[in-house]
């Protein structure tokens, strides 16, 4: 006949290893997810690295004036076509006083 006491122990036991198993099973299923997420991570600093090499392909200076020129019909900057501010800013105050007209 077992005693009280032994029951007790294997018991106890039993709860151990039911709970290290329970223990162990969590600890792979987030194993498995924290592998999965350092996948996704990798993909998307990969995604990254591609859509900045794409960017900086678009802002080329020679295909941003290529299309300027021929799509959008702008021209150059020509010398003529800069201005002083200060001179602007002269000629509206003068303008405003009514010495220009």
């Amino acid at each position: 006949m077992i005693r009280y006491p032994s029951l007790l122990i294997v018991f106890v036991i039993l709860f151990v290893a039911i709970s290290l198993y329970q223990i162990k099973h969590l600890i792979t299923k987030k194993e498995i997810e924290l592998s999965q997420i350092k996948n996704n991570i990798n993909d998307a600093q990969s995604d990254l690295n591609i859509l900045n090499a794409e960017l900086s392909y678009l802002k080329r200076p020679e295909r941003i004036e290529k299309i300027a020129l021929d799509k959008l019909g702008l021209k150059e900057v020509l010398p003529t076509d800069i201005w002083n501010l200060q001179d602007l800013a002269n000629v509206t105050e003068n303008l405003n006083n009514g010495e220009l007209k």
